[in-house]
C-alpha cells in the first residue's frame, strides 16, 4: 500500500511556481507579470515595465528565519509549523490557481511589510468572522462563479477552507496549505 506523504510548503511552492512559469512562458513568452508600481519589492522584479505597465517577477526564497515568539506572544497561542512555513519560505507577488470548483487568490507575501504585521493582520481580519478562534484570513476566492468568498486557515486543525459570510457557506479545500498550493493549476 502506497502512503501519500503530505508535501512541505517549499516543495508545494516550487511545484506551483514551476506551473506558473510554464503558463506565462507558453501564453506570453515571459516570466509571470504584475502591474508595475514604485512600491514593489525590487528584489522580486525582473527588467523594466512593458508597454502595458506590467513587469516580470520571480519568487525569492526568504533567507532570514523569523522569530515566531514575537507573534505567538502577542497572539497568545503557538502557530502551527505549516502556517509558519507558509509565511516564512518565499516572497511572492501572486499565487492564484484553480482548485476543484474554486479559483484561489492567496494574499501576497512580498517582503514590503514585516511578517509580524502580515500575520497579525491576517489573524485580526479573520476575527471579524470567526471571533475568538485561531483562524487566519489568507486570501480571497471565487467559488462556482461567486466572488464573495475568502480563504481561511484554522491553526488548530490545519483546515484550509473558503467561506462566504452572507450565506455562511463553507467549502473545505484540504487539511494542508501545501497540498492545496501544490495541487492547484496556475491561472492568469
Amino acid at each position: 500500500m502506497e502512503v501519500k506523504v503530505k508535501p512541505d510548503i517549499k516543495t508545494a511552492f516550487d511545484s506551483y511556481f514551476s506551473k506558473l512559469d510554464s503558463l506565462y512562458r507558453s501564453s506570453f513568452g515571459t516570466k509571470p507579470t504584475v502591474p508595475y508600481s514604485d512600491t514593489l519589492n525590487k528584489a522580486l522584479i525582473i527588467g523594466s515595465p512593458d508597454e502595458d505597465g506590467e513587469i516580470q517577477w520571480a519568487p525569492k526564497e526568504q533567507d532570514e528565519k523569523f522569530d515566531w515568539s514575537i507573534c505567538e506572544d502577542e497572539l497568545g497561542f503557538e502557530l502551527s509549523r505549516e502556517l509558519k512555513d507558509y509565511y516564512n519560505t518565499f516572497y511572492f507577488f501572486a499565487i492564484s490557481g484553480a482548485f476543484g470548483s474554486c479559483e484561489l487568490h492567496f494574499y501576497r507575501i512580498d517582503g514590503s511589510e514585516s511578517i509580524k504585521n502580515i500575520v497579525l493582520r491576517n489573524y485580526n481580519d479573520a476575527q471579524y468572522t470567526f471571533f475568538a478562534t485561531e483562524i487566519f484570513l489568507i486570501g480571497k476566492a471565487v467559488v462556482n462563479d461567486d466572488d464573495n468568498y475568502f480563504i481561511y486557515y484554522d491553526n488548530t486543525t490545519g483546515k484550509l477552507f473558503c467561506y462566504e459570510t452572507d450565506t455562511k457557506n463553507e467549502v473545505l479545500l484540504s487539511y494542508s496549505i501545501a497540498k492545496t498550493i501544490e495541487s492547484m493549476e496556475a491561472i492568469l
